[in-house]
C-alpha cells in the first residue's frame, strides 16, 4: 500500500496520456521534431510578447499553448499575420509555446507573476476554466463575444451556456467534436479478435474473458496489457451498469439524471468498477508501473502489445497505424450496444482570455477572425497549403510531413471548418465528427460548478483523488483494503462540504 501511494505522488505530472483532452499521440509526434529547441522557443515567445512596439500600430495577441515550437513556425505565423494585415484587423499573432509536461506549472507561475499574454489554451480534463476563474486567472468576455459576428454562429448555444458562470461568459469552447459517447468506447485490435475467435465484448465478464484469451494466445515477446486512460472517469464501463446513464466529474462527484449529487467513491457504481479493475490487476493485465512517472500510455500503445485502450484512439490514418504496428487493424467499439447514447459534457477544450492581457477585446476579435472563414481556420490549424498540408477536397487533407501538427483541432478547432486526413478511419469520423441528435444530455450538461465557497476543500479533494482514489480505481489496491482509509482522507479533505455545495448549486440550476 505504501509503495503504491509513493508511486502516486509523482504520477500524472510527467507521463503522457493519449486523449484525455483530445491530446493524442498526434501532439506527441508534433513535439518531437523541435523538442531540443523547446527552451529557445519559450524564450523567443516571451521576448516577442514583451516588445509590442515592434508591431507599430498593430496589437500583438500572444497565444499561449502547450507543446514545443513546430517546424516552419516563423513562416506559418508570418502567413497568419499577412492575412490579418490584408483583412485590415490591426492585429498580429505571436505564439508562445510551453512544453506539455510543464505547461500547467509554468502557466501558474506566469499568472502569479502577472506576466502578460492574451489567449490561453485550456484542457478541461487537466484544469477546468472554472478553476482559472477561482484563481482570477481569466476574465469575463461576454460583451466581446456578443459583439462577435462569427463566434455565436459556429459554436452552439448549449456550449455557451456551459462557458458561463454567474451570468458572464468566461471562455470560448472548441467545438471540434461531438462529445456524446466520444469517451464511452474502447479501441481494440480487430485482427486479434478475429484470430482468437472472439466476438465484440459487451460486459465486464466479456472483457475479462478477452484478457484471458489474449494472454493465452499472444505470440509476442511481451505480455499484452489493458491501457487505462485513468485521469478521466471510465465511462465505457458505466455503459454496462444498470443505473446508466449518470455523470461523474473529476472522479469526485456523481450526479444521476434526477440531479442527486453524491461523493463518487461512496457509490455502488464506483465499487463495481473498482472491483472489476482489481480483477484486471490481479490477473496481470494492468501495467505494474501504470502510476509511475515513466509510464506512457502512448508508448505502450505503439508497441502493439495491448488488449484494449480506453476511448477512441483512431488518431491518424490507417496507413500510419499499419506502419507503426505491422498487420494491425484498429477498431473502436462500445460495450452494451443497447445503452443510450449519452452526452456527459459540453466541451473538452477551450480558449480563454488571460487576466494579464491588456487587450481582451482584441484577443476575442482574433478568435472571431479565425472562425470567420475556411481560409483563416486553415492557416491557424493546418498551416500553409503546399508547405505543411495538401487540400484533398471534400474537407479532407494530407500532411506533407506525417508527424507535423500546428495548432491542433483539439485545441482550437471547430466542426464548421475541421478537415480530416485522407485515409482517416471512417469510425473515427463517425464518432468524433457526426452529430448525434438523439443522444440524451446529462442533466448537468450546462451546469458550471462555482467552487468559490469551498475553494480550499475542492482543491484538497482534487489532490486527494490522485493520492487515494487512483490506486483503488486502477485495482492496485483492493476496494476492501483501501476504501475506509481513502474515504477518511477524502472526508478530512472536505468532500462532504463539496458535495453539499454541489447539491445546492445543482438544485438552484434545476430550479428545485
Amino acid at each position: 500500500m505504501k509503495r503504491v501511494l509513493a508511486m502516486v505522488l509523482c504520477a500524472c505530472m510527467s507521463f503522457t496520456l493519449l486523449a484525455g483532452c483530445g491530446n493524442s499521440g498526434k501532439e506527441t509526434a508534433a513535439e518531437t521534431p523541435a523538442a531540443a529547441e523547446s527552451a529557445a522557443a519559450e524564450s523567443t515567445g516571451e521576448a516577442e510578447s514583451a516588445k509590442p512596439e515592434a508591431a507599430g500600430e498593430k496589437t500583438v495577441i500572444t497565444y499561449l499553448r502547450p507543446g514545443t515550437e513546430v517546424d516552419h513556425n516563423a513562416e506559418l505565423v508570418q502567413a497568419i499575420n499577412d492575412k490579418l494585415d490584408a483583412d485590415g484587423t490591426g492585429l498580429e499573432l505571436n505564439i508562445m509555446y510551453i512544453p506539455s509536461d510543464v505547461f500547467q506549472d509554468k502557466l501558474n507561475m506566469m499568472l502569479s507573476s502577472g506576466e502578460e499574454f492574451d489567449l490561453l489554451c485550456i484542457m478541461e480534463d487537466q484544469k477546468p476554466f472554472t478553476s482559472f476563474i477561482a484563481n482570477e486567472g481569466i476574465v469575463p468576455i461576454t460583451e466581446y463575444v456578443n459583439a462577435s459576428e462569427n463566434l455565436k454562429r459556429v459554436i452552439p448555444d448549449y456550449m455557451w451556456e456551459s462557458a458561463t458562470m454567474n451570468g458572464d461568459i468566461y471562455t470560448i469552447p472548441a467545438n471540434w467534436c461531438e462529445t456524446a459517447d466520444q469517451n464511452n468506447c474502447i479501441t481494440i485490435r480487430r485482427e486479434k479478435l478475429e484470430e482468437y475467435g472472439l466476438e465484440d465484448p459487451q460486459t465486464m465478464d466479456d472483457l475479462l474473458n478477452m484478457c484471458e484469451v489474449f494472454t493465452e494466445n499472444w505470440d509476442g515477446d511481451n505480455k499484452p496489457v489493458v491501457i487505462p486512460m485513468f485521469k478521466e472517469p471510465f465511462t465505457y464501463l458505466f455503459r454496462t451498469l444498470d443505473t446508466y446513464p449518470f455523470t461523474v466529474q473529476k472522479d469526485l462527484i456523481f450526479i444521476d439524471q434526477e440531479g442527486n449529487v453524491k461523493n463518487w467513491m461512496e457509490t455502488d457504481e464506483f465499487k463495481q468498477c473498482a472491483e472489476f479493475f482489481r480483477k484486471l490487476y490481479v490477473g496481470g493485465y494492468i501495467p505494474e508501473d501504470v502510476l509511475s512517472s515513466g509510464w506512457s500510455s502512448w508508448n505502450t500503445m505503439l508497441t502493439g502489445d495491448f488488449i484494449w485502450v480506453d476511448q477512441c484512439q483512431l488518431w491518424d490514418t490507417e496507413e500510419v497505424w499499419k506502419e507503426r504496428i505491422p498487420g494491425v487493424n484498429l477498431d473502436t467499439i462500445y460495450l452494451n450496444k443497447d445503452a443510450k447514447q449519452f452526452r456527459p459534457n459540453s466541451f473538452r477544450n477551450d480558449t480563454a482570455v488571460s487576466a494579464t492581457s491588456e487587450h481582451p477585446e482584441e484577443a476575442v476579435k482574433f478568435m472571431d477572425w479565425v472562425y470567420s472563414s475556411q481560409e483563416n481556420y486553415d492557416l491557424m490549424v493546418y498551416g500553409v497549403e503546399g508547405l505543411t498540408w495538401t487540400d484533398e477536397g471534400d474537407k479532407l487533407y494530407s500532411k506533407i510531413d506525417p508527424a507535423f501538427e500546428f495548432n491542433a483541432d483539439w485545441m482550437i478547432g471547430n466542426m464548421e471548418y475541421e478537415r480530416y486526413q485522407k485515409g482517416t478511419y471512417d469510425k473515427f469520423i463517425e464518432i468524433m465528427g457526426e452529430e448525434k441528435p438523439d443522444a440524451e444530455n446529462s442533466i448537468v450538461l450546462n451546469f458550471t460548478f462555482d467552487p468559490t465557497n469551498v475553494a480550499d476543500e475542492y482543491a484538497n479533494c482534487q489532490a486527494e483523488v490522485v493520492q487515494s482514489i487512483y490506486p483503488i480505481k486502477l485495482g492496485l489496491v483492493s476496494y476492501e483494503e483501501g476504501y475506509e482509509d481513502a474515504l477518511s482522507r477524502m472526508k478530512a479533505a472536505g468532500i462532504d462540504k463539496v458535495v453539499e455545495e454541489y447539491q445546492r448549486q445543482v438544485n438552484e440550476y434545476l430550479g428545485k
